[in-house]
């Protein structure tokens, strides 16, 4: 669920799931989305999400981590997140961006970054676009 600036939405989301797992093993998981802050001209909301293996070659397997999520009407957002895999590490991630009208039409730039979990190493991508409507 994304929570956007304006009239509250229904922004608030939880979910629970299980799966199985090949070999004799199985997935629990689940995630929520909380709002934090909705103004008439930004918003922000939370994510939480986690995972767990039982049973099988992977029993143990676990995964759990949270975003923070921050949107404004002039075009502004942005995000960080942190998660952590058992056995493995922890990776972290932020990315920025905004757009807005330029001349006839509208600029849009972003990038972020993210390490890969359990190392030093990061890794990014940084875009822009510039849209014009056709007559």
């Amino acid at each position: 669920a994304d929570c956007r600036p304006g009239s509250y939405p229904n922004c608030q989301d939880w979910n629970i799931g299980i799966n199985r797992v090949n070999p004799r093993g199985a997935v629990v998981y689940g995630h929520a989305n909380i709002p934090i802050h909705q103004g008439s001209s930004s918003s922000a909301h939370g994510q939480l999400h986690g995972s767990r293996v039982f049973g099988g070659p992977y029993s143990g397997a676990q995964t759990v981590g949270g975003n923070l999520n921050y949107q404004h009407n002039n075009g502004v957002h942005g995000s960080v997140g942190a998660t952590h895999t058992r056995g493995v590490g922890n990776s972290f991630s932020a990315s920025a961006g905004g757009s807005g009208k330029l001349g006839p039409g509208t600029l849009s730039v972003g990038g972020g970054a993210s390490t890969i979990p359990g190392s030093s190493s990061v890794q990014g991508q940084v875009e822009a676009t510039y849209s014009v409507p056709l007559p």
